[in-house]
């Protein structure tokens, strides 16, 4: 479609750039992903047709939108898939390494669409390389256009849409009628109560510009959006067989049904009576709903509706048996399509927001509830209201339950990322790896997943650049020559654990020991553990590599995974054998907005501890608490807990007096556990979690803050922070 065909439909196409994005960017994922399962499956044809698919839809949508650079792209990328499937080619590693740069430059070429910039990457090298794979084949026949015959049956008359075709698009559908080509009228049921039907058609419209070109639409974008109509109409030229073009337009959510028929010559509707024509553009309402009860289940894998070449009465009567069928199908599970909704991430931040301050608000009135309580026991009208706020009380716990649930991302999207990852990386060095997901449906908040992509990539790149040996090395320790990297995420308590592990050599511990040493980091003497010296790759700008390369080598990758989860209150722990491997360990929580904590005092402030962390509460005399190593100590069932003291640790001022016994909170993250010592323990609350800003964003020990029920600010405790300001308090 023309830039003049979209104004003279009444389209603005700059309304749809979100709408193509989000398209264009799934159908991109989908190829990527697909070209790394074709490399190891080969001729795959149902693979590959799904491939072509998404080049073909990816194509058409960006001819609607006139971004003729990813058109171009994609029509070489498209012409290649379409060799493949015709067994013209076999499949190669450089076809595949082209085809996965050009899914690159996509992808680039789609984030300045984003930015609404102009496509100003190149693309020619890439379109040049694939013309030449095609020219490296032996010429073929050109496949034939004629329809199969086993297809070629029209099974169901119809009327057909009067389109008022203007003369220019006459003479369209004449063409391609004589060179033999498919001319379809495609009618399409929408959903009931369909909300945005504009949207719905221009996607339908751009779908089929991937596998043709649109001649007429009917009626026009504005009169949908505006009308009352549940169905529109689209006259289309295209090579494809009716049952694919059906396929590819019902997978757009919302629309309920898609019959295609086979559009007579312009010729054969001229010279029909015109009274007829009035009867049937007068009943095709009425027509399109009994086509729909016979057409949906004959477009099926056996029963195709195709051109009318011979009548053949048993395939009538056929038709006929499951017509009710059909009309269950339309009438019950045609509207029952859309499951899922996409909503603006914006739009979601800002109903999380609001359940926080409802959550604040209602802290505020049980406060004020046990307040006038205390002053006014008897009164009728002060236990009404603290029966309601109870009952507000469980409303909001469902409310901030559904809302959190909104939040939950499965982190199969952060982990489909590193297919491509390892596979660019095992190539470049020349290492034979297989990456293993596992967990992929587990979920965490939106906003940890948005943050966690980075810290895992960092910690893959290290497990194919040190951990996994060369094919030869692998060979001699009598391993297999493939390396194989596992990545998986499961729940564990309140918390998320994802853990990267690789059967490689392991870290070379004494080696890290030594540079630990070089560098000044360590005494000469020190005694550590063996985990406590793998954790010494964490420190910033360490690194035991001889050759700095492009993967890793400058010490910097590790430091940055300790500081990303560091920030979202996780910690990341090391084993590893020596000969077998490594396994990094990371834990999260699993969520960043609202959560349970119990409230401490220390002097005159008030902290709050994630109560996902506390393991227990102890009260201790003084006398049983012991100094080692600078550290305190309590004896905890035959065990030593390490001990901090918030009120040394925070700097507050130290009391006048002091109690013979302390509170401790235990909190553990992972393995590790830690006490907290504090004056008094005030009960457990719900906070909401709010960021101190940038300024403030990096202080050791706090997560953020919230607002108590009396309107005072509190700070929420680190709990991972203080664990690891612990271990390397022991350490030194």
């Amino acid at each position: 479609m023309s830039q003049n065909d979209n104004k003279n439909q009444g389209v603005d196409l700059g309304e749809f750039v979100e709408f193509y994005l989000l398209d264009s960017q799934e159908q991109i994922e989908k190829l990527g992903a697909g070209l790394l399962q074709l490399e190891k499956e080969g001729g795959n044809i149902g693979l590959i047709n799904d491939l072509f698919r998404s080049a073909h839809s990816l194509k058409g949508a960006s001819g609607t939108m006139g971004f003729t650079p990813i058109v171009a792209l994609t029509h070489a990328a498209e012409d290649l898939l379409d060799h493949l499937r015709q067994g013209k080619m076999d499949v190669s590693l450089e076809m595949i390494d082209v085809l996965l740069a050009v899914t690159d430059r996509v992808k680039a070429m789609l984030a300045q669409v984003e930015q609404r910039e102009e496509i100003s990457i190149e693309f020619q090298d890439l379109a040049s390389t694939m013309r030449e794979l095609l020219d490296g084949e032996n010429a073929v026949e050109a496949k034939d256009p004629q329809i199969p015959q086993g297809e070629a049956e029209e099974v169901v008359k119809f009327v057909p849409q009067n389109f008022d075709l203007t003369t220019d698009e006459r003479e369209k559908v004449s063409d391609a009628q004589s060179l033999g080509r498919g001319v379809y009228q495609i009618d399409v049921k929408l959903v009931p109560n369909t909300l945005m039907k504009a949207v719905r058609a221009v996607m339908a419209t751009q779908r089929l510009e991937g596998m043709g070109s649109v001649i007429k639409f009917v009626p026009s974008i504005e009169d949908l959006e505006v009308g009352n109509a549940d169905d529109f109409f689209i006259l289309v030229n295209s090579d494809e067989p009716q049952e694919e073009i059906r396929r590819e337009l019902l997978e757009i959510s919302e629309l309920a049904d898609v019959i295609v028929h086979h559009y007579p010559s312009v010729i054969s509707t001229e010279e029909a009576n015109p009274e007829e024509q009035k009867r049937g553009q007068k009943t095709s309402d009425l027509d399109l709903k009994t086509e729909a009860d016979t057409v949906s289940n004959t477009i099926t894998e056996e029963n195709v509706v195709k051109p009318a070449v011979a009548q053949k009465p048993k395939v009538e009567s056929k038709i006929v048996t499951k017509t009710s069928g059909a009309s269950e199908a339309i009438h019950g599970e045609g509207n029952t399509q859309v499951h899922t909704i996409r909503v603006d991430t914006v739009r979601m931040d800002n109903l999380i927001n609001l359940v926080g301050e409802m959550v604040i608000t209602r802290t505020r009135l049980v406060q004020i509830g046990l307040d006038l309580k205390a002053q006014y026991n008897t009164d009728v009208m002060v236990n009404n209201l603290n029966e309601a706020n109870v009952y507000l009380g469980r409303l909001m716990n469902d409310l901030q339950e559904s809302v959190m649930r909104l939040r939950m991302v499965a982190i199969g999207t952060v982990f489909n990322r590193f297919p491509r990852l390892v596979r660019d990386l095992a190539k470049k060095t020349g290492k034979e790896i297989d990456l293993v997901l596992k967990g992929e449906d587990t979920e965490l908040d939106k906003t940890v997943v948005e943050v966690i992509g980075d810290p895992l990539m960092h910690l893959i790149r290290n497990s194919v650049d040190h951990g996994i040996e060369s094919p030869e090395d692998r060979k001699a320790a009598g391993k297999s020559e493939v390396g194989t990297i596992t990545l998986n995420a499961y729940h564990e308590g309140n918390h998320i654990a994802i853990l990267i592990s690789d059967d490689g050599a392991g870290l070379d511990l004494e080696k890290i020991r030594n540079k630990a040493v070089t560098k000044g980091l360590i005494g000469e003497r020190e005694e550590l553990s063996e985990r406590d010296i793998a954790n010494l790759i964490f420190l910033p700008g360490f690194s035991t590599a001889d050759v700095v390369t492009d993967i890793s080598g400058r010490g910097v990758g590790m430091d940055v995974v300790k500081k990303a989860l560091n920030n979202l209150g996780g910690m990341v722990d090391i084993t590893t054998r020596k000969g077998k491997g490594s396994t990094f360990t990371i834990r999260l929580p699993l969520t960043l907005a609202i959560i349970q904590a119990l409230l401490v005092e220390v002097g005159q402030e008030i902290y709050a501890v994630p109560l996902s962390s506390v393991l227990e509460t102890l009260l201790v005399s003084r006398e049983e608490i012991k100094t080692v190593g600078g550290l305190p100590m309590v004896q905890l069932r035959g065990n030593t807990l390490p001990l901090i003291s918030l009120q040394e640790k925070f700097d507050l001022p130290t009391p006048e007096e002091e109690s013979s016994e302390v509170f401790v909170v235990v909190v553990g993250f992972g393995d590790k556990a830690l006490g907290l010592i504090v004056d008094e323990l005030r009960g457990q609350q719900e906070v909401v979690i709010k960021s101190l800003g940038d300024f403030l964003a990096n202080l050791p020990g706090i997560a953020g803050a919230t607002i108590l029920g009396d309107g005072k600010v509190t700070l929420i405790l680190d709990i991972g922070s203080l664990i690891q300001d612990v271990l390397v308090t022991r350490r030194n």
